[in-house]
């Protein structure tokens, strides 16, 4: 499945996001258990993607995939991918600034993060409608 986004960022961290989950569902696979951390912070994330943008800057890319993963032909298992991204201090603020959490919340949040790693991600991949220069 193809997921669509305008820019090449939001189809970095997207794919980033995916690579992550892969990763995270061999550990629980192999250990029964989810790593000590599961989530990457912001700068990992752009870092291990090579993603081009300042960190005050990632909200809007990330909103794209967020975007991407609540189109209707999508499954609803994929919609709390976003949320194995966080800020350094691990905390999510839900509902503030202005971004759209579109329902994810903290109290259906561990809903959310047990539909993404239950979801089969091969064959999903994001892919961009920005062209390279």
């Amino acid at each position: 499945m193809k997921l669509r986004v305008r820019t090449r960022n939001a189809m970095l961290l997207g794919n980033g996001l995916i690579a992550h989950i892969r990763k995270v569902q061999e550990y629980r696979s192999k250990h029964g258990k989810l790593p000590a951390h599961p989530y990457l912070t912001y700068t990992q994330l752009v870092e291990q993607t090579g993603a081009k943008l300042a960190m005050v800057g990632i909200g809007n890319p990330l909103d794209e995939v967020m975007t991407a993963v609540h189109e209707p032909s999508v499954s609803e298992k994929m919609r709390g991918l976003t949320i194995f991204v966080r800020p350094k201090n691990g905390e999510i603020a839900y509902g503030t600034g202005n971004h759209d959490w579109r329902g994810i919340n903290a109290k259906n949040v561990m809903h959310y993060r047990k539909d993404v790693l239950d979801q089969d991600w091969t064959d999903v991949a994001f892919t961009s409608t920005e062209h390279a220069d």
